[in-house]
């Protein structure tokens, strides 16, 4: 039935990230929304790579530290691009308090023409991503570094409201 490898994938991703961590909870609810901002490094040198390197998202995150969030940024092709994600924070409580670890995974768009390749499984201009980061939070501020796969390091500071 699912035979495409992007159908397959996809699916196992949402397998993976449940949206409803107790019976009660509706999958739209959420405790606090966190907004985040910053900039990419790339590990090296291309002469494609062009245009600023903003990132802004807006996550909405559960009490139960799933989270559900959409990121808008211009890609490293100066192309505008989005990542609609869910994910997992999970927080080292007792051990390091403040420090956190997540996981997200999603849809990434905005790849596209001769950049269209850059991007693992990028059929139809959508390709599937898993983004993993650590991060400090202190009340409501945060600072939080991603890893973009073998090819980069985003950073950002965050705010809950």
């Amino acid at each position: 039935m699912f035979t495409h490898p992007m159908a397959r994938f996809t699916l196992y991703l949402a397998s993976l990230f449940p949206f409803a961590a107790q019976a009660e909870e509706h999958w739209y609810s959420y405790h606090h929304l966190y907004f985040q901002a910053g900039s990419y490094v790339h590990f090296h040198s291309d002469d494609d790579f062009a245009g600023n390197r903003l990132f802004a998202s807006l996550e909405a995150i559960k009490s139960s530290d799933w989270l559900y969030g959409l990121a808008l940024f211009n890609n490293s092709f100066d192309q505008f691009s989005q990542y609609l994600y869910a994910g997992k924070i999970l927080n080292f409580h007792g051990r390091l308090d403040g420090f956190h670890a997540r996981i997200t995974a999603g849809l990434l768009h905005g790849y596209k023409g001769d950049f269209k390749d850059r991007v693992p499984l990028n059929d139809a201009g959508v390709s599937p991503a898993v983004i993993p980061g650590i991060g400090y939070k202190q009340g409501r501020f945060g600072v939080d570094a991603y890893l973009l796969g073998f090819s980069g390091v985003l950073f950002t500071a965050g705010m809950d409201f």
